[in-house]
Formats: structure tokens, sequence, C-alpha cells
């Protein structure tokens, strides 16, 4: 006999929901794939919202979940090994989630320089991550820090202050000829890589664990790839504030006045969009997000003017190429903005239209 409450349909089957008292619903799970599935009673699924296109149903795995948080893996460096080879391996085991790491030597000990490299790998460019055992042979990288400890907008929000005081400093040692305080500013850019890094490990997990999403602060898993993007545009942004920093300590001469008034313009401009463009994306609002691409046309002519003043100047050759340069670089700042304001009209623009 047929039961009424179910019905199959290919590779699929549907289940009536029923009422069991006055609060609960029950639905029943086919025990095929209960046994398929490998679980048993008094087992635990979890129901996942897909935003609007239905649930997704699995077996709860807590503990697998944890077990594979405190992952090992080892690698083997090869005598030729170069200690930036070793180090990008370090990292992308890093992002894809590992929590310990053996680096071995295949023959020999390791050199000088790749021992150096790992302590610098582990201490400078990992966040929560700690050389807990070191020989001349091998090494061994432990991530301390769990996953939901800093949430993902937390450590945005992070980036943001660190990439807005790395542009106002390099801009200042540029106007003040304080070539320490732009030395300063190419020290801040390791702590932006860091949690760069950090955040990318976190959406991975999270892309392989949507479920777990809430966890690092997220509601979706379209919201992984949007955060990568404007991950990725902070740290670039980060880039040309430090070679903002980097080509002042190429000015040996006092700039005028008019000169500097159009860089602190062109500054100002690029941090006022970025400002508006990370806002627009912690509050969700479409508006705001808009009003940063309408103003993209604006940072191009302040860059223009400043370039025509630049033209006018009799200077060395090599200070009218590192002025070029740090014009260049504080539009492109104002360009990652509009970038970051892109993927905001992306995560909003439904909401937008529904309100």
């Amino acid at each position: 006999m047929k039961n009424e409450n179910s019905g199959e349909h290919g590779d699929h089957q549907v289940r009536r929901i029923q009422l069991s008292g006055r609060g609960s619903y029950v639905l029943s799970i086919p025990k095929q794939w209960v046994e398929q599935m490998g679980m048993k009673k008094g087992g635990c699924v979890e129901f996942i919202e897909q935003r609007g296109e239905g649930l997704l149903l699995k077996p709860f795995a807590e503990t697998k979940l944890e077990e594979e948080e405190q992952s090992r893996c080892e690698i083997l460096i090869a005598p030729d090994a170069t200690p930036d080879a070793v180090t990008r391996m370090i990292i992308s085991l890093y992002l894809i989630g590992y929590s310990v790491i053996d680096v071995n030597s295949k023959s020999g000990n390791f050199s000088a320089s790749l021992r150096d490299c790992i302590r610098d790998v582990a201490r400078n460019k990992l966040v929560g991550t700690e050389l807990v055992s070191e020989s001349s042979k091998s090494a061994t990288l432990q991530v301390l820090l769990n996953v939901p400890q800093l949430l993902v907008p937390d450590a945005l929000r992070r980036m943001s202050s660190i990439l807005k005081a790395m542009q106002q400093d390099a801009v200042q040692a540029l106007a003040s000829s304080d070539r320490e305080l732009a030395n300063q500013v190419l020290k801040i850019d390791d702590e932006m890589d860091r949690f760069s890094l950090y955040i990318i490990r976190q959406l991975k997990w999270a892309v392989k664990h949507p479920s777990l999403l809430a966890r690092i602060g997220l509601t979706s898993p379209v919201e992984c790839l949007g955060y990568r993007i404007i991950i990725k545009s902070i740290e670039r942004s980060a880039d040309h504030a430090a070679r903002v920093a980097q080509n002042s300590l190429l000015i040996q001469h006092t700039l005028n006045a008019t000169i500097l008034k159009d860089i602190n313009t062109l500054s100002q401009s690029a941090w006022k969009m970025m400002e508006a463009a990370l806002k627009a994306l912690f509050e969700r609002d479409y508006q705001l997000a808009e009003s940063v691409l309408i103003d993209r046309e604006k940072i191009s002519a302040r860059e223009s003017k400043l370039v025509e003043h630049l033209l006018k100047e009799k200077m060395h050759a090599s200070e009218l190429s590192a002025l070029r340069l740090i014009s260049e670089s504080l539009r492109r700042i104002g360009e990652y903005a509009t970038d970051i304001a892109e993927v905001v009209l992306n995560l909003t623009v439904q909401k937008s239209i529904e309100t």
C-alpha cells in the first residue's frame, strides 16, 4: 500500500510534514538514506537555510569537524628548496586549514636562511601560529588560535583601521620629509598581510562547513566570495600606501604648497571613498555603495590635476617619477574602493529591490 505521506520522484523523495502536539512538526527520513549516511537512532541532523532556496539536510558531525580543526600534515623539504618556496608552501597549508604543520628535511640539515624563513613565517605572517619545536632537520608550526575567536567582520575592521593609519602616515611622511615615519609604514604592511591570510583561512573554512558560517560572523556562503574580493582589495590598497611611503624616501627637496595641497586632496578623496565603501559593507547600504561608484571619475580628475602641476615644476627626473607613482598609488586606493562598492551592490541588491 502506498504511503500518502510520501512519494518517490527518481533520485529524491517527497515527505509530508506532520504536526506533533501543538508546537512541533515532524518529518520522517527514508530508512535507506539513514543507513547510507551511517546514521543511527539517537543521532543528530542539521538543517541549513539556503537563503530563500530551501533547506539542506545533512548529518551533524561536530566531532569530525573538531578533528579537522586539529588536522596535521608533513612537508619534506628538498635540499635545493629556496626559502621563498618553503614560505609559500607553509602559507598555502595554513590557508586550507591545517592546524599542525611538520617541516622536515629530506636529507641533511636546514640552511640558516631556511631556518630563519620558517621562524619568520610563523611569527610575522600567520596569525595565531607558533613555532612549537625546532631542530637542525625539522620544525613544527601549530595554529593555536581557534576559528571563532576573531570574527571576519571584526578582522576586516581591524584591517581598515590599519590601512587608514598607513595612508595618512605615508602622506605625512612625504609632507614632512620624515624618513623614520615612512619606514614605519613599510613595517606595518606586514601586519596587514597577517590579517589578510587569517581571514582567507576563515573563509576557506566556512566554505567547507557552511553550517558554521555564523561562528565567523557571516550569514551566507555567497558572502565568502564577496569578502574574499574585499580582502584582496584592502590588501592591495595597503600595498599602495606602502609604495607612497617608499617613494617618499626618494624625494630630497621640499615640495611647494600647491603640490602638497593636491596630494592631500587626492589622498583625502581616496580615503573618503574607501571609508564609504567599507561603511556600506558593514551597514549593508546599497545607496552608499552606489555613491562610491559615482565618485570614481572625481578621483581620476584629481590625479590629473596633480600630474598637470607636477609637469610644470622643475625637478629632477627621479623625483618627478616618484611623485607620479605616489599620485598613481593614491588613485588606485580610490579605485579599489569602487571594487569593494561593487561587491556590496551584489550582496545588497536583493534587499534593495525588496524594500
